[in-house]
């Protein structure tokens, strides 16, 4: 195979300079199909993934659905299902059906890349071939630029990702294993029963109204929030396999887009372990890394642990000017 690649170059093009020949087997896949996952950079959305049929005739049949990351597993599905490849990737010809999972584990991977590499320009990936057994990329292309230096991990996104790199794990001084995370649409039960679970002096300090739980309306916009305008910290352990939240922290941009207003509110059989106190840190953390200039919010003029805990992270007290049960606290977040 050498010899004859090597032989074929001379006769071509005697003038080309050969630094080397890569040689690999010829995949063998008899049930394979021929796919094609592709990433652009548009410059209005940012990337823009494409799935279709792939092989030679990739430009001759057009087949190909586009999508906006970050992709999710329904998105991923829907992508698939709406091209007419998706109609030979079930049995087909004798052909048992493809691995689906493994499809939809590549497109979830590629959009993770584009989330998180903004100087990614380019990529196909032609032919992918799955089978009953998996997915192999047979040939790739991608092409990296240079990127603008940004406080935004994701100014490059139309829609902003949820943001892995905000996860971590901690450990309280009883060996409790606590995970900090920003919140997902999916914890919306577990928001719920969080809020509900709250003494009446803990809720009313929070929302400042003796409200039993969070309305339908109320519970989406705690949960699907737009994280490049805003940031809820959650505080969960495991008990007995189920995932529990004990604590919430979080920050809403205001419309000058310089400042953001916070809350912070811990289970009431979890107070006092600290948990309020990382939570702020980490709350103070994210939105100095987003360049905001100042954080501020009310707290019950009699909420002294509270008070006390953004005392000791640098808060500014000040009385409300509107109402003496209030009290105002400004927290300056400019570096240097």
């Amino acid at each position: 195979a050498y010899h004859d690649t090597i032989g074929t170059v001379g006769k071509m093009l005697p003038q080309a300079r050969i630094d080397g020949v890569a040689i690999e087997p010829m995949l063998q896949k008899p049930n394979g199909r021929e796919l094609m996952v592709g990433v652009v950079a548009d410059k209005t959305f940012g990337p823009v993934i494409s799935f279709g049929a792939g092989g030679t005739t990739v430009e001759v049949l057009q087949d190909r659905a586009v999508a906006l990351p970050p992709l999710n597993s329904f998105l991923a599905r829907n992508m698939v299902a709406s091209t007419r490849v998706a109609r030979m990737l079930g049995t087909f010809r004798n052909m048992p059906p493809v691995d689906m999972e493994a499809l939809e584990t590549v497109l979830l991977r590629v959009s993770e890349m584009v989330c998180e590499l903004p100087w990614l320009r380019e990529m196909d990936i032609n032919p992918l071939i799955v089978d009953e057994n998996g997915a192999c990329a047979v040939d790739a292309r991608v092409v990296v630029g240079s990127v603008a230096p940004s406080a935004d991990r994701y100014a490059h996104m139309a829609i902003c990702p949820y943001p892995t790199y905000l996860v971590s794990h901690w450990q309280l001084s009883d060996g409790t294993e606590v995970t900090l995370r920003p919140i997902r649409p999916e914890d919306a039960q577990i928001e719920q029963t969080f809020v509900r679970d709250l003494s009446d002096e803990s809720r009313y300090s929070r929302f400042l109204n003796m409200q039993q739980e969070l309305s339908p309306l109320m519970l989406a916009r705690f949960t699907q929030i737009d994280y490049d305008r805003e940031m809820a910290l959650v505080a969960t352990v495991d008990e007995h396999g189920v995932e529990v939240q004990i604590g919430v922290a979080r920050y809403v941009i205001n419309p000058d887009g310089r400042t953001c207003e916070f809350a912070v509110v811990v289970a009431d059989a979890w107070q006092k372990r600290g948990i309020g106190h990382k939570l702020l840190i980490l709350l103070i953390d994210v939105a100095r890394n987003k360049g905001l200039a100042s954080m501020d919010g009310e707290v019950l003029a009699n909420n002294t642990d509270m008070l006390q805990l953004v005392a000791a992270q640098g808060f500014e007290i000040h009385p409300h000017l509107e109402d003496p049960a209030l009290k105002r606290v400004i927290k300056r977040l400019a570096r240097g």
